[in-house]
């Protein structure tokens, strides 16, 4: 688990304290990343990104955060991409790369896909990218790691917690709206929270924001197509060889990894999986 956070002056002029507001909302996700932080301001001022980081790939400072490419892109990013080894080989003739993180296979597949890129993550994330005059951000399929953001006059406000942009809001209002919805589905419905004025980028969305606005949109759906063609056994072989697939992809790891198991049949079978795929 990491944090990320950033600011951003919607008509490109320069930001009143700057450096404070990063470091404020770097505190307040502080838990989220004990092994290394950064901050990282546009020459002008208009634009400020900041990051706490867990290690999980690549533990050298090498893949510190923010992190700006070899091209002057800067990305902050939360989460895993699981194949990053198969899209670094892809990407290879593209792009020199100069850590072994999966930071930057993501900077690296922005440059050549551009917003497309997340098509062909494999993976949990929710990343900005700064590229000199558009801001992008992506949240993953599922929507297992969180983006918030909050729009305060000229100026887009975004973290990894909704916590981390209380600060910056002139009051601090519960959506009874988003409330209702939480007390009985136990999530708010669409892009809501439960305060007023926060907004999460929905699962399977992204966002720039550039000199025409804003702009949200889906990348991905589910779509379900009912296969007659084939037996039981197929499926239940075809269901096996993705189980040690997607185990395999997510094990990678720099450093020791666990598994917490509820004690169901679906969390049992991945844990022992999971020690099969070790050993």
């Amino acid at each position: 688990m990491c944090g990320i956070a950033g600011v951003i002056n919607t008509h490109r002029g320069q930001i009143q304290n700057l450096t404070k507001k990063l470091e404020v909302m770097n505190q307040l996700i502080a838990h989220r990343g004990p092994d290394d932080q950064g901050i990282w301001q546009s020459q002008d001022q208009s634009i400020g990104l900041a990051h706490r980081r867990l290690s999980i790939i690549d533990l050298s400072q090498h893949a510190h955060q923010p992190m700006v490419s070899q091209t002057g892109e800067v990305i902050v990013f939360n989460g895993e991409i699981y194949n990053h080894i198969e899209l670094r080989q892809s990407l290879a003739r593209h792009w020199s790369f100069q850590t072994n993180s999966d930071t930057e296979v993501i900077l690296a597949a922005y440059k050549v896909y551009g917003v497309d890129c997340v098509k062909h993550f494999k993976g949990m994330f929710a990343f900005a990218i700064w590229d000199k005059e558009t801001l992008f951000c992506a949240r993953d399929h599922f929507g297992i790691k969180p983006f918030y953001y909050t729009k305060q006059g000229d100026f887009l406000y975004f973290a990894s917690e909704s916590k981390a942009l209380l600060p910056f809001l002139p009051e601090i209002k519960t959506d009874r709206v988003a409330f209702s919805e939480y007390i009985t589905f136990q999530y708010p419905m669409g892009n809501k929270t439960l305060f007023s004025d926060v907004y999460q980028l929905e699962p399977a969305h992204a966002m720039t924001l550039g000199p025409n606005g804003i702009k949200i949109w889906r990348y991905w759906d589910v779509h379900f197509n009912i296969d007659y063609d084939h037996t039981a056994t197929y499926f239940s072989n075809k269901l096996e060889e993705i189980l040690h697939e997607s185990l395999h992809l997510h094990m990678r790891s720099d450093v020791e990894i666990g598994a917490y198991v509820s004690g169901g049949i679906d969390s049992s079978l991945i844990g022992i999986l999971a020690t099969q795929e070790k050993n």
